[in-house]
């Protein structure tokens, strides 16, 4: 089961929010570039990247744009505000793949024709609901109906966080990654997670992937260097 470290950016910043809360930001004091390349170096092989700048309307951050052609051992996922096509298209000519919500939840139709292998649903659960928008709004359908387009446009993976607990550190939201994996979705868990006993936790969900980490890293819960955390950055996806 593979550990993805992940990195916000809000105005250039490394931050981290509590519960998808802009008013909750905590400025972490390295740069990203920094961030980065200390999780290459360190043997991650995939690492998940947030424009939090972009998910909540303002522009895209130019900064994230050569980070995928700069560390290219390490995969890179990109989300936050990819509202269009041409949002989506661009990010994977960046060389990333893209992380997708409110678009792949209000017009899915728009991915159609986009490579689905390189595209990742970002499916964002509150008691069970979809939300969207940076998690300001409730989504209009049920995770069912959501979901049916996402998998008919061959959309295979999916990141779920459980919003109530992002940034909380209070464990992996085992019900949510059921819900989404059920349906058919190979799933990454977002939010919650604590340290590598968490990680063994979401590995007993059929269908789990990865779990992602932000806080524990930053915080020095969980360092980067630590033999064990390398050995979890650096395994395979789970295929369970």
């Amino acid at each position: 089961m593979r550990l993805i470290p992940s990195m916000d950016l809000l105005g250039g910043q490394v931050v981290r929010l509590l519960k998808g809360e802009r008013a909750s930001a905590n400025v972490y004091p390295v740069t990203p570039e920094a961030w980065v390349r200390r999780l290459a170096e360190a043997g991650a092989r995939r690492i998940h990247l947030v424009d939090l700048d972009a998910a909540f309307g303002g522009a895209p951050q130019a900064a994230l744009r050569g980070f995928a052609k700069a560390w290219p051992r390490a995969a890179f996922q990109l989300g936050g505000g990819l509202r269009s096509r041409d949002a989506v298209a661009r990010v994977l000519e960046d060389g990333f793949e893209a992380v997708v919500g409110t678009l792949a939840l209000e017009r899915p139709e728009a991915l159609r024709g986009l490579d689905a292998s390189r595209l990742i649903a970002a499916l964002d659960l509150r008691q069970g609901a979809p939300v969207v928008r940076g998690w300001t709004e409730t989504a209009r359908r049920t995770l069912e109906d959501v979901a049916r387009p996402l998998l008919d446009l061959g959309i295979r993976r999916a990141l779920v966080t459980d919003v109530d607990r992002d940034g909380a550190l209070a464990g992996p939201g085992l019900e949510a990654l059921r819900l989404v994996a059920a349906l058919g979705f190979r799933v990454q868990a977002s939010g919650g997670l604590r340290d590598l006993g968490d990680l063994a936790l979401v590995a007993t969900v059929p269908g789990a992937q990865a779990a992602i980490s932000g806080k524990a890293l930053l915080d020095g819960r969980m360092a980067p260097e630590d033999p064990a955390v390398r050995a979890a950055m650096a395994a395979p996806e789970g295929a369970n």
